[in-house]
């Protein structure tokens, strides 16, 4: 007996003229074939587990007649159900041999050349069947990990889809994956608006980086959530400055008034929150706003860390609004009072200097006038006001 042959033939049968017919058939391929030989059903059914054959013959006359009782248990075993078995058998028995699970048969008595064909034709067919079946578990472990692979993608694209947005505008992330590149466009109005609060300087010596940066995240997290609401999108922070803009990317004429509805709440947000912490007696900021309304150019900078941003004297001037304002305030440009100023209640401060820009006409907002108000707060729009706003 070769064990490292190729194919493990196991006969079941009492007949030792069977088993001396299969060893003479296959003399010749001795190195390519093992045979086992057992005479009883229980000793063929242990072998059959133990030694894992590639094909069983079972004569059907075994064990007084039970081959088939015996091909039924080797189908219903966890670890022989899968071998192919031919059963060797009279005519009379084919039918109930084939519903019992055998593959193929020979004929009692057994012809050497038929038992030699129908073994190899089987052998080589269930060796066909087998590498089918391999191809297809590797190919089910390859789509498996390909379809892990796109997960992983998926989620990955999402994060970076996710991680763009938080820099730049949608519109813009999206022109930016589906081109490669960001053209700059020129935005005939829109609204620019700076806050900056005072003294800071004096206020982050006396906080830990921690805190600063905690305290910092409360504002601007609140300012964020402010101007999406009123359509404004933020453009960057620059140490305790936020900057943010109306009227792009996507083009609106409501801009002037949405960014003074945003900074009137902003500063609502401010004065409330310092109230909080002047009954834990801790030190308060206070907050200027600027507001100027102009053309701005608008567009990405960076090949690898993406900016949106924009350029323009505007952008300029509304930095000096902000700077020439005063803490609690909202102080706005003359061009964005032309805009607003049949809406809103404000103070001419008069020609402020503003650095290297001269004299600025500025105003204060306190608010919206009585009849757009709604149940008499100053920054809350009526209906009637919400209808005038959405014409724009």
């Amino acid at each position: 007996m070769n064990l490292f042959s190729e194919y493990k033939l196991l006969l079941i049968s009492k007949n030792i003229k069977i088993f001396d017919l299969l060893q003479s058939a296959f003399k010749a391929e001795i190195q390519m074939y093992s045979i086992f030989h057992e005479s009883s059903g229980i000793k063929g059914i242990q072998t059959a587990k133990t030694q894992k054959p590639d094909l069983i013959i079972i004569d059907i006359s075994v064990d007084n007649n039970h081959g088939i009782s015996i091909l039924k248990k080797i189908k219903e075993g966890e670890t022989t159900f899968d071998i192919p078995v031919i059963m060797i058998t009279e005519h009379a028995d084919l039918e109930k041999s084939f519903e019992a699970g055998a593959v193929d048969f020979i004929r009692k008595p057994p012809d050497k050349s038929e038992l030699t064909i129908r073994i190899k034709s089987t052998l080589s067919i269930f060796k066909l069947i087998k590498g089918i079946v391999k191809q297809t578990e590797e190919l089910e472990i390859q789509q498996d990990h390909l379809e892990k692979q796109k997960q992983e993608i998926e989620i990955e694209k999402q994060k970076s889809d996710e991680l763009l947005l938080n820099i730049l505008p949608y519109e813009i992330a999206e022109q930016l994956k589906n081109k490669g590149m960001v053209d700059a466009k020129t935005y005939r109005l829109t609204s620019i608006l700076f806050t900056d609060f005072k003294d800071f300087t004096h206020i982050s010596a006396e906080l830990s980086p921690e805190e600063l940066i905690e305290e910092l995240g409360i504002y601007f997290q609140k300012f964020d959530e402010i101007t999406s609401r009123h359509f404004i999108e933020k453009i960057k922070t620059i140490g305790d400055s936020y900057m943010c803009v109306g009227g792009l990317p996507l083009r609106n004429k409501s801009n002037p008034f949405d960014t003074v509805l945003a900074a009137l709440e902003i500063q609502k947000f401010v004065k409330e929150y310092n109230q909080e912490k002047k009954e834990k007696k801790l030190p308060e900021w206070k907050l200027r706003i600027g507001i100027h309304t102009g053309k701005v150019i608008a567009g990405v900078i960076g090949s690898k860390k993406f900016a949106y941003d924009i350029w323009g004297d505007a952008v300029n001037t509304a930095s000096r609004m902000e700077s020439s304002g005063e803490a609690g305030e909202v102080n706005i440009s003359g061009e964005t009072y032309e805009y607003i100023k049949d809406y809103f209640e404000c103070s001419h401060r008069g020609k402020i200097p503003a650095k290297n820009k001269g004299e600025i006409d500025m105003y204060f907002v306190h608010g919206l006038i009585p009849k757009f108000r709604k149940n008499f707060d100053p920054i809350t729009p009526s209906t009637e006001f919400l209808e005038i706003l959405s014409s724009y």
